[in-house]
């Protein structure tokens, strides 16, 4: 009787379907460093858990250690890194995405708001489309909003172009941005974000540009002095698959992982902007003093820049379909 038993219950559990207990683990590479966007990598992967019971596991990898954005890129090409956290503009290092370069230009959004419909647009999917095929990725969701990007200098309190002249400012040596801090009258200057610290501490360089609240929590205000609000790029926080992880996902995970992507975005974003407006009051507390020039002339320094890369760093006519966007 009891081995008839055990043969009943063995057979039982072998009908019962390995998948229902098995989980997969898909690693996401993104290269800030983990308190800074391992939260939101942290959301996402706990919204997909719960829309899949558990069955997909999302681990987040982050300070680099999977390889910079252009290996992370060629690791979802060869299928070596299953998913990616990235900045929108970084479009631009992926196979076939020399159109992307047009994220990074200076003022091609007019706000944030902007940049929101642009992510929601046609112009945006079509633009998207053939990238995904040609680099081996699925654009999983935009996850979360980045604060604009700002200008912090030690000693110059800039309101003009005239006090950009001369000034050493580490910045994304992005070609777009290259040129128009140079048409700015400054001196853009390379320098390892791990590094920028000691480099404005003993006067390397003379400023930085990033979102208030990287300011804050990097403690730049302890080597700054200015933040002038410039608010000269825009950009979010994506999720990225490797498209042979995603054609194998069944229909119900591929779209848990849409759905979570949206949920993730309803949190993160209003929590990002709260996280600035706190970053503002930090940095001033703490000395520095918030700067809002004029900039209507570095708007019109940055558009003449940026012309002459029409139809040479992206497809002519990228930058007015964007701006086109309602």
């Amino acid at each position: 009787m009891k081995r008839r038993v055990f043969i009943l219950a063995a057979a039982m559990a072998a009908a019962i379907p390995f998948s229902a207990n098995a989980q997969t683990t898909y690693r996401m590479a993104f290269v800030a460093p983990p308190p800074v966007w391992g939260p939101i990598a942290d959301l996402f992967a706990e919204e997909v858990a719960k829309r899949t019971g558990g069955a997909i596991r999302i681990q987040g990898v982050g300070g680099g250690q999977l390889g910079n954005l252009p290996q992370n890129y060629a690791g979802l090409k060869t299928g070596q890194i299953e998913m990616m956290l990235a900045d929108t503009g970084t479009l631009a290092l992926a196979k076939g995405g020399a159109d992307f370069n047009a994220l990074f230009a200076p003022y091609v959004f007019r706000d944030h708001a902007h940049f929101r419909a642009f992510m929601a647009s046609s112009t945006f999917r079509q633009m998207l489309e053939p990238v995904e095929k040609e680099a081996g990725f699925k654009y999983v969701g935009y996850v979360s909003d980045r604060t604009p990007r700002q200008l912090t200098t030690s000693k110059t309190r800039v309101t003009s172009l005239e006090d950009m002249k001369g000034l050493k400012v580490r910045v994304p040596l992005t070609p777009t941005i290259k040129a128009v801090f140079e048409a700015w009258g400054a001196a853009p200057t390379p320098v390892a974000a791990a590094e920028l610290y000691m480099a404005m501490k003993q006067g390397i360089v003379d400023g930085q540009d990033n979102g208030f609240d990287a300011i804050a929590g990097a403690k730049y205000y302890e080597v700054q002095k200015y933040a002038m609000k410039i608010d000269y790029i825009h950009s979010g926080l994506m999720v990225l698959m490797a498209a042979p992880k995603w054609n194998a996902l069944s229909a119900a995970h591929q779209q848990a992982m849409l759905e979570a992507a949206v949920a993730t975005e309803k949190v993160a974003s209003p929590r990002t902007w709260q996280l600035a407006e706190k970053s503002i009051e930090l940095i001033k507390s703490k000395g520095m003093e918030i700067v809002e020039p004029d900039l209507a002339p570095f708007k019109a320094a940055a558009a003449k820049a940026l012309a002459g890369m029409d139809g040479k760093l992206w497809t002519k006519g990228t930058l007015d379909k964007i701006q086109a966007v309602k």
